[in-house]
């Protein structure tokens, strides 16, 4: 869905909740975002366009139709979120890395690494069962997703991270003073977020099943360098003014494929991933990285060097067949339909 050398376009879907209470798609259109003034072409921040979704919103109560139009801004960050950290009484709140939705019913995913940044960097309590995460009333981990103007005010909403899953096993160490270590098996987290209020879908982007292949174009989507925010302690209670966070698109070709990287561990990146040439600053890491010209994700930003442009991202293909809960997996949960994630078909999807 390249429309130039300088536009990058993408499938974006609409869902919504039907009368009879089931998740489906009222339409679906591309998206082109054009880079900036002054933004090179493979790797910018867009300009921001009033976008409509659909002219026929069937079946959407009031609260559901403002999903359906908006600036390109808001209509990305509906399904490409910042992950946020905040320990209680901190005069900040950590920006650590992206997510983006993979479900109407507040289903996201990340990277391994971002879900155990505070685990890694010894903040907040966080206590571990098996390979679930609880965070503990100090630490509050989650993501923005924003207000629609049309409300007539501007803000956040913070949708926290309900349950987490990963996968990898945990290793003690044979020294006291060192904490147990995880093996990562593939840099993918999936998180639960609450749902949102008034039958309102969370817009998810379309997921593939399929693998990248070698010189396909990759388009990573994330908050590259996003900014702590800085919070003010009044009454007892946290504040924070605006702030920047921007959506940045790095535009590269694959250079190869590492399906059997879990066991062969060929390159750093943990489990079946690819190496991509595109630039991918801190905090991009839990973004998507779409295939088939803008139409689906196949994989997620894991790592890059800085400086170059040179990144990993994490298979999402593999993925999918994982376990979650209850023998279920993200494939079983795609075709049930219930939670209202996007199903892709075709060779090239």
């Amino acid at each position: 869905m390249t429309k130039s050398n300088e536009d990058v376009s993408i499938m974006k879907t609409l869902w919504g909740k039907q009368g009879d209470g089931r998740w489906a798609i009222n339409n679906m259109r591309g998206l082109t975002l054009k880079p900036q003034n002054g933004c090179s072409s493979d790797f910018f921040k867009f300009e921001s366009d009033l976008e409509l979704l659909t002219q026929s919103p069937r079946h959407m109560n009031n609260h559901q139709l403002l999903t359906s139009f908006g600036n390109t801004d808001f209509l990305m960050k509906q399904s490409i979120l910042p992950v946020i950290a905040w320990v209680k009484g901190e005069h900040r709140i950590r920006c650590i890395g992206t997510a983006f939705v993979i479900s109407c019913s507040g289903y996201i995913m990340t990277a391994c690494h971002v879900l155990l940044d505070p685990k890694d960097r010894d903040y907040g309590k966080v206590v571990r069962e098996g390979n679930i995460l609880n965070f503990l009333d100090d630490l509050m981990m989650g993501v923005f997703i924003p207000v629609n103007p049309a409300y007539g005010i501007r803000g956040f909403r913070f949708l926290p991270f309900e349950r987490s899953w990963y996968w990898g096993e945990w290793k003690s160490s044979p020294l006291i003073h060192e904490d147990d270590k995880f093996d990562i098996l593939t840099d993918i987290a999936i998180c639960k977020i609450p749902r949102l209020p008034d039958d309102v879908a969370h817009q998810p982007l379309n997921l593939s099943l399929n693998n990248f292949k070698k010189d396909e174009q990759a388009y990573a989507f994330g908050y590259a360098e996003m900014d702590d925010i800085p919070v003010q302690i009044l009454d007892g209670k946290p504040t924070m003014g605006d702030f920047e966070h921007e959506i940045f698109v790095s535009v590269g070709e694959v250079a190869q494929i590492f399906p059997k990287n879990h066991l062969e561990m060929n390159v750093p990146t943990p489990g079946p991933c690819f190496d991509f040439k595109a630039k991918i600053p801190g905090k991009m890491s839990g973004g998507p990285i779409l295939g088939a010209q803008g139409a689906a994700v196949r994989g997620v930003i894991s790592r890059s060097f800085s400086g170059e442009k040179h990144a990993y991202g994490a298979m999402l293909g593999p993925t999918m067949h994982l376990p979650l809960m209850n023998n279920e997996t993200l494939h079983s949960m795609m075709m049930s339909g219930n939670e209202g994630i996007t199903r892709v078909e075709g060779q090239d999807l």
